[in-house]
């Protein structure tokens, strides 16, 4: 994909294969607001381990915490950018996001973080795919 012209305004690229009820246009008044030259949104993810977690030091046990629940933000996949950030990028190259994240925080560039609260599904895997149909069937309209 090549732009015919760089945009003149902030801009959102997206992952293809996300579902996502996100409010974009507060997502750009978030992004404008904080000043920086990237925006990542993030989502809350957490899983439960199904057994004990043993806690050691060295050969010794300390501890044991019964299937604990692990927490993180994940990147969403949904970025907005500046348009100087098209700068960074060279013509007929790939860039992963993460490595053109990296060049933004090189040049001391601002980069913020925009927590998603709504409906978000990467339906990348045909299983996740499924469940997304399900659940948007499920919601009322």
């Amino acid at each position: 994909m090549s732009l015919l012209e760089k945009p003149d305004q902030s801009f959102i690229v997206m992952n293809g294969d996300l579902i996502t009820q996100v409010n974009f246009q507060q997502l750009l008044n978030y992004h404008e607001e904080n000043g920086a030259e990237a925006t990542v949104c993030v989502r809350e993810y957490s899983f439960q381990v199904p057994y004990g977690v043993a806690r050691m030091e060295q050969d010794r046990l300390v501890g044991i915490e019964e299937k604990p629940i692990h927490r993180f933000f994940v990147n969403a996949g949904i970025y907005v950018f500046q348009p100087k950030v098209l700068d960074l990028l060279k013509s007929n190259t790939v860039m992963e996001m993460p490595v053109l994240l990296d060049l933004i925080r090189d040049n001391g560039w601002q980069i913020s973080v925009f927590p998603i609260r709504e409906y978000w599904r990467d339906i990348g895997q045909i299983e996740d795919y499924r469940i997304a149909n399900e659940e948007i069937v499920e919601e009322p309209s």
